[in-house]
């Protein structure tokens, strides 16, 4: 076994924010259960190398450089992905210590293309390839791979953009996950059943039907599932992009180009570049135009300019919007009064207006009462909009009722919340706040997320701001398409993403705990042997 010693540091300022001690540990993993992704293929992959050939581990920087990726906040990402693989490995009672080891050897499978969890689809081959350890495979070895595409297995925990691992056989077992091939050319995954004259292909969502064959149908069974790499395993690279290149100026982008991106810069350009109908949810909750300060920036204009600006933020929503989506704009309540009467009520036919009320121990005013709460309009393009009512039903407040024993006989998961939502604000000492000027407190987004959007819908997030609605999308495996136009606040954003949490230098600190922290990590510096930093300088 061979030790490693390498320091990864970030400076901002010529100030040491950040201090990351590894040690890479060569030597050999027995079991591992987890694919890799190709991206994190590489970046282990590159970091062995780099190792074995120079004595030391790469720096963020070095692996950002080598593999052409968009910010060192991705690397953090694959880097935690590959900690929780085992194939990174936290020693214990060492400051901020992980060991790399060599893997299980790896094999390539092929990705033969995309199965439908939904109706049937057209099979396809597309001859790639990935790579999983040896060991994940059954004794077999005859095993290939498909990406799913539809929600009728969600109950079984397999999700559209899943990538599912079959075990070839053309055999299965009643409760068997399989892949059907109908009618010679429609592929399908479905659970079997065989049952008196008849052969029964069961999805696990309630809202489709299963697919009946009678004798004499064909149907043939090209394998059995036996793993699931879900969507939020696989590589979900986030970071700053710039707009995808048109030849025509009039064409419209496709919207796989900006999932799970950040855009620095004007929401308006992403807006104009998206398609029709092609989100699920948009929120916004745009500058209020009162004065707010954002670090140096103050984006308050004239009113009517202002007033302006925001019916055609809008207007270009609610294109981009799906017919069954929904649009949320949280705002001042004159702010959003205009919007609706100049623009909503003339457009839509589906508006309702809720309240977000919190309390607030500032701002009291002497010459009437306290403004405590925020407006809602909610936008619908019909009435078939999709609402998941259970997914945000609280407690009925009289259980013992007669009535709503009923409605709990029936099945119900409880009343719907009202149209005031009573959340308190995001505080100075919040887990959750940043420096960000302005923060929606996570709980009241994620309730309308989660009644408007299902796992892999996509959601529109106008303002990235401080990355909290973003990072709602990620914990509730939701796509989302964001834009923010500070490249500090696109940094934090992107921090959050990749470690998980907010890191000590985006939170709002006062100047004295700041000081304290920069000492303290001094302290750890100082710590450290002249011997051992002369011997690794090329890794800072």
């Amino acid at each position: 076994m061979r030790e490693i010693f390498i320091i990864f540091y970030i400076v901002d300022n010529s100030v040491i924010d950040f201090l990351f001690l590894f040690y890479y540990n060569v030597s050999i993993i027995n079991k591992s259960n987890h694919m890799l992704t190709k991206r994190q293929k590489e970046v282990l992959d590159f970091i062995e190398d780099y190792s074995q050939k120079k004595g030391y581990a790469p720096s963020f920087e070095e692996i950002k450089k080598r593999l052409k990726l968009a910010s060192v906040s991705t690397i953090h990402y694959h880097i935690k992905k590959l900690r929780e693989s085992g194939l990174l490995k936290k020693m214990e009672n060492t400051a901020r210590a992980i060991s790399v080891s060599e893997k299980e050897p790896l094999v390539k499978i092929p990705l033969l293309g995309v199965i439908a969890a939904g109706q049937p689809i057209e099979a396809i081959e597309d001859k790639e390839t990935i790579v999983i350890p040896k060991n994940k495979l059954p004794k077999s070895n005859d095993v290939y791979a498909l990406r799913v595409r539809g929600d009728s297995m969600i109950d079984e925990g397999v999700n559209d953009g899943d990538t599912i691992l079959i075990k070839k056989q053309n055999t299965a077992e009643n409760g068997d996950k399989v892949v059907a091939l109908l009618n010679g050319n429609e592929a399908t995954l479905k659970t079997f059943y065989k049952e008196k004259g008849q052969i029964r292909l069961q999805p696990a969502n309630k809202n489709y039907q299963p697919i009946i064959l009678k004798r004499g149908q064909e149907v043939s069974i090209q394998g059995v599932l036996f793993d699931v790499v879900r969507t939020s395993e696989a590589e979900q690279s986030t970071g700053t992009f710039i707009l995808p290149p048109k030849k025509d100026a009039q064409q419209r982008g496709k919207i796989s180009d900006y999932l799970n991106k950040i855009y620095n810069g004007d929401i308006m350009h992403v807006l104009k570049d998206l398609p029709d109908n092609s989100v699920d949810m948009v929120f916004g909750d745009p500058d209020y135009n009162v004065g707010i300060k954002y670090g140096n920036n103050n984006y308050t204009r004239d009113f009517d300019d202002y007033i302006s600006w925001y019916i055609e933020l809008t207007k270009e929503s609610m294109r981009v919007l799906k017919n069954d989506g929904n649009l949320f704009m949280l705002n001042y309540p004159k702010q959003n009064a205009h919007l609706r009467v100049k623009f909503l009520d003339s457009q839509s036919p589906h508006i309702n207006e809720y309240v977000w009320v919190y309390n607030t121990n500032v701002g009291h005013t002497p010459k009437r009462f306290t403004t405590a709460h925020r407006s809602i309009l909610h936008a619908r393009k019909s009435s078939r909009n999709k609402f998941f009512k259970d997914a945000v039903a609280l407690p009925y407040k009289n259980p013992t009722d007669k009535r709503i024993r009923q409605n709990l006989a029936n099945g119900s998961k409880g009343r719907m919340p009202y149209s005031w939502f009573e959340f308190n604000l995001v505080k100075n000492v919040s887990k959750e706040k940043t420096y960000h000027a302005c923060q929606i407190p996570q709980k009241l987004t994620e309730m309308l997320i989660k009644s408007s959007t299902k796992p892999n819908d996509i959601v529109l997030v106008l303002f990235g701001g401080s990355g909290a609605e973003i990072d709602v999308c990620r914990n509730l495996n939701r796509k989302f398409i964001s834009a923010e136009l500070d490249k500090k606040y696109c940094a934090l954003i992107n921090n959050r993403l990749a470690n998980g949490f907010i890191a000590p230098e985006y939170k709002l600190f006062r100047i004295k705990k700041r000081k304290d922290v920069i000492q303290k990590m001094n302290n750890v510096v100082t710590e450290l042997s002249c011997a051992q930093w002369q011997n690794r300088n090329d890794s800072l």
